[in-house]
């Protein structure tokens, strides 16, 4: 590896967490009067926080901070304790009861794309964030145990996160420190995955001015998947100090080393046009090819430095790195027939990224008259640096034609063997340069507007070595209006229009004819009308939304073209209710409608590749009155039908998919213990999903289990 390239070196940051540890250990000695003290059961709902969410704080970028109710855009939230009660590992679990969102990869078999927004994906570059700063997220998991809540802003972003793909941003908030704490749990998983997590915390100092928090991870065993494998482990920091009573300094350190071996569900689409997709096979199905793998090394670092100035004004300055070692050997699977039968190629690569980004804003409040002013002035400065192997065409080296197999006669392939060496070599970087500024206006209690714009600029250098990429450059302005209308404090009306370009230039994948060929950024656009409001045990939120958004299409020859629009109009309705002191309810509901528009193919007026027509989520919490600390939960997904590609040739027939799970919560000696069971796809559906925007399928996850014990010292 060239000097220039972060080395990664875990014995350090074990030190680190070590020394944490050790510190929250004497502190705890210090608090024993404190701990000795009767401590209570505490009862998990994966429903409760549904119901006080809008009053939630959310990043909202260039909005500054503002409450979920006062945010003029759709936004979900997933809370420390939801993720806890269903065991949360992965995307797909993370959003399975929320309705707008699908998943294209699966636990242990993805690309960095996975996530779909209202039809539309994500980009790993840029619609993932960590305290509202840009990391990349080429291995799409991150390591949910170091993090507090999960918010997903629907929709363009344009405006207040900078240049993304229109379908939204996910925001991941790191867990802080807190009073002294140690909690513990063992965990297993289907098929037998076991796993450790020790998450610890201690306040120290002067009026507790300082505080630190860590968590370590470890995950090791056999996925669901025939012969598949996982190996993880993450370590995380978390650091905070009151320098001043105006000055306040955090620091943010995650560190997670994934291995998945011998895992694959997903199959590119080579069926002509008249072939009917295959019967459905077990979710245990395993495509890949023994000796493939995926291996993720990733590290983020944030750090942000709060000035108080006075009581309407605060300045902030954030910094963060983010490093991505990606080494895989990946399967390249065709599906050629109905009968199941699927060509396999082989490309082994090393692919690297290293990103980082400086933000600095301030914001502040100013009176004209009986007219308040919310400003949020601010400029970031982010690059992204690509590297990748000599070796091979374009840095990989790939094996075409290693064999054909069948979805329902499987054969057995040779074992890869693996031998490309890492040399890697800077291939392009990104850079983006920004400037921002919103104003929240406030004419009285019930009227309020928002007025945004920011200014982007974008530039993509190829090296030498990639020299098949074009130099791109180019500036663009993404305006943002909104007008809210507040009949009472807990009720808020909006209408809201943003502009989005997406982050960087794409290249074209390995299996179209214009393979490796720069792609621009897509430009969109994005109108919504919505409804926020909530009462004494209960919430409900609606949005209508249209969005305007460049086309990707694959063309007759198996070029991947930009072309015409793409268009996408939806419903979203949900709602959270107290039933009874011990029943709550939760609903979630997406109507799709898609289109291409103004192509000059065989295209125009069909329904969007890879989007479902409708969507809904129903989640139940109950908790046993008879028995302290007992609770049980039972929900369900149904993903509609769902178009695969731009010829509209196929569907994937609507499923549904039903999960459930319970707690126990109790004392033992006066200290807490929780016991947890959550089961994914209770009934063992079979079914295919969409696996990307151009007719790749991915094989459903069967029913797995997953059992903790968790122990708060």
């Amino acid at each position: 590896m060239k000097s220039m390239d972060l080395q990664f070196n875990r014995s350090h940051l074990a030190v680190a967490c070590s020394t944490a540890l050790m510190i929250n250990s004497f502190s705890a000695v210090a608090a024993d009067e404190q701990n000795n003290a009767e401590k209570s059961i505490e009862v998990i709902s994966v429903v409760g926080h549904k119901i006080n969410e809008l009053s939630i704080e959310n990043n909202g970028g260039a909005l500054g901070n503002r409450s979920i109710l006062d945010t003029p855009f759709s936004v979900d939230v997933i809370s420390l304790e939801d993720m806890e009660i269903r065991q949360v590992n992965t995307l797909d679990s993370l959003f399975s009861r929320e309705a707008s969102v699908s998943v294209d990869g699966s636990a242990y078999s993805a690309f960095g794309n996975t996530l779909r927004v209202r039809g539309l994906t994500l980009d790993y570059t840029q619609s993932f964030k960590v305290n509202g700063m840009s990391i990349n997220s080429f291995s799409g998991e991150l390591p949910y145990e170091a993090f507090e809540q999960v918010t997903l802003i629907k929709g363009a972003t344009g405006f207040m996160y900078g240049m993304a793909a229109p379908g939204g941003i996910v925001n991941y908030e790191t867990k802080k420190a807190r009073d002294t704490s140690v909690s513990a749990n063992l965990g297993f998983r289907s098929d037998s995955i076991f796993s450790g997590h020790v998450d610890a915390s201690t306040r120290f100092g002067d009026d507790d001015a300082y505080g630190v928090r860590v968590n370590l991870v470890k995950e090791n065993g056999d996925t669901y998947l025939d012969d598949g494998g996982i190996d993880r482990e993450t370590a995380s920091v978390a650091f905070d100090a009151y320098l001043t009573d105006s000055l306040f300094w955090t620091v943010d350190l995650i560190y997670s080393d994934r291995l998945i071996e011998n895992s694959w569900t997903q199959l590119g689409n080579s069926l002509d046009s008249s072939d009917s997709l295959p019967e459905t096979v077990s979710g245990t199905t395993n495509l890949a090819v023994d000796g493939t793998f995926d291996k993720y090394k990733n590290l983020i670092a944030i750090t942000s430095l709060n000035w108080t100035i006075n009581d309407n004004w605060q300045a902030r300055v954030e910094y963060d790195y983010s490093k991505n070692e990606t080494r895989w050997v990946k399967n390249l699977t065709y599906l050629l027939n109905s009968e199941g039968d699927f060509d396999v190629a082989l490309y082994e690569q090393y692919f690297d990224v290293s990103y980082s980004q400086v933000q600095g804003m301030l914001t502040g409040e100013v009176a004209t008259g009986n007219i308040t002013h919310n400003l949020v002035i601010g400029a970031s400065h982010q690059k992204a640096t690509t590297y990748r192997n000599d070796g091979g065409e374009y840095g990989r080296l790939v094996t075409r034609g290693y064999g054909t197999d069948n979805l329902f006669n499987p054969v057995d392939l040779p074992t890869y063997s693996a031998d490309l060496q890492k040399d890697i070599q800077i291939a392009w970087t990104d850079t983006q340069d920004s400037l921002f500024i919103s104003d929240f206006i406030e004419f009285n209690d019930k009227w309020q507007a928002l007025v945004g714009v920011r200014s982007n600029g974008i530039e993509h250098t190829a090296s030498e070595y990639f020299s098949s990429h074009d130099h791109y450059d180019d500036t663009a302005i993404t305006p943002t209006f909104a007008l809210m209308f507040k009949p009472s404090k807990n009720t808020t009306y909006y209408g809201s229009y943003v502009e989005s370009i997406e982050g960087q230039t794409s290249t074209v994948g390995d299996a179209y004819a214009n393979a490796d060929e720069l792609l621009e950024p897509l430009e969109s656009s994005q109108y919504e009308l919505g409804l926020k409001t909530a009462g004494d045990g209960w919430s409900l939120t609606s949005a209508l939304f249209r969005i305007e958004r460049g086309a990707t299409l694959v063309t007759d020859d198996n070029y991947l073209v930009q072309e015409g629009v793409t268009i996408y109009q939806g419903f979203e309705l949900s709602g959270a209710l107290d039933v009874t002191n011990n029943l709550s309810v939760y609903g979630d509901l997406m109507l799709l409608d898609t289109e291409y528009d103004k192509t000059s193919s065989t295209t125009q007026g069909n329904d969007v590749a890879g989007t479902p027509n409708q969507q809904f989520t129903l989640q139940t919490n109950y908790n046993v009155a008879s028995v302290e600390g007992l609770t049980f939960n039972l929900g369900a997904k149904y993903h509609g039908k769902t178009t695969l590609d731009s010829n509209n040739y196929w569907d994937v027939p609507a499923y549904t998919v039903v999960y459930g799970g319970g707690s126990y919560s109790t004392l033992v000696n006066n200290v807490p213990i929780t016991f947890i069971a959550s089961i994914d796809n209770l009934f063992d559906k079979e079914y295919w999903t969409a696996a990307d925007s151009y007719g790749g399928l991915r094989i459903g996850e069967p029913r797995t289990l997953a059992l903790k014990v968790k122990v708060d010292f």
